[in-house]
């Protein structure tokens, strides 16, 4: 059987602008369901030969495009009246596929990482190219796994799948891939600016694979819950220690209410800060009365305590 292209080699482009419309049209878009191409495949309203195969048809799932100059050697060669309104005039032909999914595949590798003991939380990662399978449309969309290994580190593995099913193996592929496992970390919901206390309502969590944590990443929501950042810290991205600090609540050179107390009385004065100060740390005050340099623990927002 000779091509479409062997068939109209010979014919040269006509002029455009000197052919009638007639009555069969051009499709712009036409689904292949079988392995070859057929005039009807490709024209509306033909008089005869709608069943005539002119070559074969792209792989399933794949596109072919005919343009005005190819089809217009299919008109001459098999005596049709259609004939191009311009030199953009193209059809694309696609062929019907039965596309086994990424969530398929997927699905069948961790049934396979199950039955070999591989439990917890981990993200699995395939290589683009097998995202999909593509089958010919009389085929169903099913994968089957017909051999399974993963390494002592058990952080990769291979595995044999056939499609539709390893009795009927149409496509037989061997997928290389790795196991990564992850951890969840608390991040914030939006960009936080120095000077803003962090509430349990700004921080949500994401997982992050664990080869990528480190030391120093916040695990805890709770360690976040009233810091503040040292710099802008950006939304849903790992939060480090160093990031963070606890708020200023005592700035240098404020005037602060100074308490002296032990178990009998407690005495409460004005002091100078001379340094700031986040509750719970330390700074040194000057007791305006006395004008003695004292030490003192931050209890809140300009408030410290003397320490005995």
């Amino acid at each position: 059987m000779k091509s479409l292209f062997q068939i109209t080699g010979f014919i040269g482009l006509l002029s455009l602008s000197c052919l009638p419309a007639h009555a069969t049209s051009l499709k712009q878009h036409s689904v292949i369901k079988d392995s070859t191409i057929t005039l009807g495949d490709i024209f509306y309203d033909l008089p005869r030969d709608a069943d005539r195969v002119l070559g074969t048809a792209p792989h399933p799932g794949q596109e072919m495009v005919l343009n005005a100059r190819t089809l217009l050697r299919i008109a001459l060669a098999l005596d049709l009246s259609w004939r191009p309104s311009s030199d953009t005039d193209h059809i694309v032909l696609r062929r019907e596929a039965s596309i086994v999914s990424y969530e398929q595949i997927s699905e069948a590798i961790h049934t396979a990482l199950y039955d070999e003991g591989v439990n917890g939380k981990y993200d699995l990662e395939i290589p683009e190219r097998f995202h999909q399978i593509v089958l010919p449309a009389d085929m169903p969309a099913q994968v089957e796994i017909t051999r399974f290994s993963i390494d002592a580190d058990r952080e990769n593995f291979q595995a044999t799948m056939a499609a539709p099913s390893a009795q009927n193996p149409v496509q037989h592929i061997m997928i290389s891939g790795r196991v990564s496992p992850v951890i969840q970390v608390p991040v914030l919901v939006q960009n936080l600016q120095s000077g803003y206390i962090i509430t349990k309502n700004d921080i949500e969590y994401i997982s992050i694979k664990e080869r990528e944590f480190t030391k120093d990443m916040v695990v805890d929501a709770d360690a976040l819950i009233g810091m503040t950042a040292r710099r802008v810290v950006l939304a849903d991205r790992p939060i480090r220690k160093s990031d963070l600090i606890a708020p200023q609540v005592v700035e240098r050179g404020a005037i602060i209410n100074l308490s002296l107390a032990n178990s009998i009385m407690r005495i409460t004065t004005q002091a100078k800060a001379l340094q700031n100060g986040a509750t719970g740390e330390i700074i040194r005050v000057v007791n305006t009365a006395s004008n003695q340099t004292l030490q003192a623990r931050v209890t809140g927002p300009n408030e410290a305590v003397v320490l005995n």
